[in-house]
């Protein structure tokens, strides 16, 4: 199965989507609950031929950490909100990723209180794939230059994970018979596939709740209100999904 690539790294600009919404929150988290609802349907579907059962795999970061909050008038800003730039770029940048933690908190808590049995039968985790040098890593030129850029790869890596390493955690939590046979549902893991606690505000749930229905509010200004069919826990029709579904922002 193919999946897309979804989402952008640290950012070195700001931006604001043609929604109005900082572009890489959009990128990495708006865009990610808006694809996974129209999913939904085929995801369900594929549960009665899933053996294992349906999986949808968030990519988050550690870097979520840094964010100690979610202000949702600052995700509409005009313009930066935090300075040097380079704080702002990874500040945002780690807002999105706990965002992504959130957002799978929050879809498989909806899954597991959906009255269609199906539902239950989809597992939703994020994790963190590692410090993996790939191209977006040419991102630190624009702010240090090139020679500051290319040491910085340089130590990325030598200390962090090879793309192999990264790869493995996304596949465990793809296909591996454990999250089924452990019941991983909603969890945050860490290279190589270790279950770990994520930050105290990637375990708010009423954040994660707010943050659903702020994208959900969204959705309803820009698309109409009818641009799904159903809301979990809303309307007992709700959609479902695929085999396995990997959303794999930067």
């Amino acid at each position: 199965m193919q999946c897309p690539m979804l989402g952008l790294g640290v950012p070195h600009e700001y931006k604001l989507s043609p929604q109005g919404i900082d572009q890489i929150f959009a990128a990495n988290c708006v865009g990610h609950q808006v694809l996974v609802t129209l999913l939904l349907p085929l995801l369900k579907a594929a549960v009665t031929t899933a053996n294992n059962g349906v999986r949808i795999v968030v990519t988050s970061s550690s870097l979520h950490s840094v964010c100690r909050g979610i202000d949702f008038d600052l995700l509409s800003s005009p313009s930066r909100v935090k300075w040097p730039a380079l704080f702002d770029g990874v500040w945002r940048y780690g807002r999105s990723k706990l965002a992504n933690i959130l957002f799978s908190k929050e879809l498989s808590d909806r899954l597991l209180q959906d009255t269609d049995p199906a539902s239950k039968r989809i597992y939703v985790n994020s994790f963190f794939p590692g410090n993996i040098v790939t191209d977006q890593w040419v991102i630190w030129d624009s702010y240090f230059g090139p020679l500051i850029g290319s040491l910085i790869r340089l130590a990325g890596s030598f200390f962090g994970q090879s793309l192999e390493q990264g790869a493995v955690t996304a596949v465990y939590l793809a296909a591996s018979a454990d999250v089924t046979e452990r019941d991983f549902r909603g969890r945050y893991f860490i290279p190589v596939a270790i279950p770990c606690e994520p930050s105290p505000l990637g375990k708010n749930m009423i954040l994660s709740r707010k943050l659903w229905n702020w994208i959900d509010g969204q959705m309803f200004e820009t698309l109409g209100l009818n641009w799904r069919t159903a809301i979990l826990r809303k309307e007992p029709e709700a959609p479902t999904g695929h085999r396995s579904l990997a959303i794999n922002p930067a």
